[in-house]
């Protein structure tokens, strides 16, 4: 009986056989740089060796789906080369329209005025929640948290307004009062818990409203940081600080609680003042920025940076870095200039036809540093050595030994 794909085999093999013809867009191929296209050099070294043993083989799923876009007349093969036919052409730029409308999709999410709408929809929700589980159970670091939240809830139609009517700067300003006024009140409500200590009544909606509190402050977080750092808005920077805030507030409000439970009680109004220094710090820090604003100054955003860029950027470095030792050691690309430029096209977003569909092939930031870095990674492992004509060293083929 001969063998049927699922749904799902065949879906992915149809998605592959998009990303394949995609690959042509630019022009013609030879099958290796089609690999090489297909893959990208982001995946573990060990690619480059199957891509060697798949170009001798022809097994692999990229040759299949070659076969697949020769029969239906998407490419055409002459000599050592593929390229789209214009069927080919017209099917792969359906694709990248629908690519588009997505991106479209995409980029207005990212709109710093829907930032500030979605935030003002989920501080409402949030404060709906913690409110009430902080009334019914007690929970000093609860109450506190919620109220910060409710309060969060009208700053951030505050943050709407000011980005809609251009008054970004004084709206910031207003954010940075209120979270210093939040704090106050929050560690005067932490310093009477010391005085009038009170038993919690814990119970799983109190739990319920911290975790959920938490899971969606951080994807909160991320959404507001990421858009304040592409916009360059300080406001939305400023909402993204709070929202981190209450990510450590409900771990702190979950050991609070489960502390209670275990007749502690006293850790909660601790975690309650801890909430209070916690936003009265980053009120503190946020209001010297927002004091150089006023002032002329240019706010410097790499004091509020995204740990997942730099955990991406890291990545980045890694792997460009084992992609730059195997260039040179298997390709014989010795020269330090050819190189570069190597590793620069390999991080040029605008290579990639569905990034540049979506409006999303923007050059990355710190591409060179993430080359420079590489680079200097490499002769500090003593891995690389030479200055114009660079050769890898042994140690540099026993790192390599463990891919290829």
């Amino acid at each position: 009986m001969a063998f049927r794909p699922s749904m799902k085999q065949r879906h992915r093999q149809y998605v592959q056989g998009i990303r394949v013809a995609t690959t042509l867009l630019d022009g013609p191929l030879t099958y290796n740089e089609i690999l090489v296209r297909f893959y990208g050099f982001l995946k573990p070294l060990a690619f480059f060796k199957k891509a060697e043993r798949l170009a001798h083989d022809k097994t692999g799923p990229v040759s299949e789906r070659i076969e697949e876009l020769l029969e239906r007349g998407w490419i055409e093969h002459r000599g050592d080369k593929y390229s789209l036919t214009d069927l080919g052409y017209d099917e792969v730029n359906k694709r990248l329209i629908q690519l588009g409308e997505t991106g479209k999709s995409i980029q207005t999410f990212l709109q710093p005025s829907t930032v500030s709408k979605v935030t003002v929809i989920v501080h409402w929700v949030l404060a709906a929640v913690k409110l009430p589980a902080g009334l019914l159970s007690g929970s000093i670091g609860l109450i506190n948290d919620a109220t910060d939240t409710l309060l969060d809830g009208v700053s951030s139609l505050l943050v709407y307004f000011g980005i809609r009517y251009d008054r970004e700067k004084a709206v910031n300003a207003v954010l940075v009062i209120v979270m210093l006024a939040t704090g106050l009140i929050t560690l005067y409500g932490g310093v009477k818990r010391f005085f009038i200590p009170y038993e919690l009544a814990v119970d799983w909606f109190a739990f319920l409203a911290a975790v959920l509190s938490a899971a969606v402050c951080v994807i909160l977080w991320a959404y507001q940081r990421y858009a304040g750092l592409q916009s360059g808005i300080m406001a939305l920077i400023t909402q993204s600080v709070d929202s981190r805030n209450h990510v450590i507030v409900a771990a702190g409000v979950t050991s609070g609680l489960i502390a209670s439970l275990l007749h502690y009680p006293f850790l909660d109004t601790v975690v309650g003042l801890i909430v209070a220094l916690l936003i009265l710090n980053s009120a503190i820090r946020l209001a010297r920025e927002s004091l150089r604003s006023i002032g002329g100054e240019e706010v410097d955003f790499s004091h509020f940076p995204l740990w997942i860029d730099e955990f991406y950027y890291r990545y980045l470095q890694e792997q460009l870095r084992d992609w730059m030792l195997y260039l040179i050691d298997q390709e014989g690309v010795h020269d330090k200039v050819e190189l570069v430029a190597r590793a620069r096209h390999a991080l040029d977003l605008q290579t990639i036809p569905a990034l540049r569909a979506m409006g999303l092939a923007k050059e990355l930031p710190k591409s060179g540093d993430i080359i420079e870095g590489s680079l200097t990674e490499l002769f500090q492992r003593g891995w690389l050595e030479g200055e114009q004509q660079l050769r890898v060293t042994p140690a540099g083929r026993r790192h390599l030994g463990q891919w290829i």
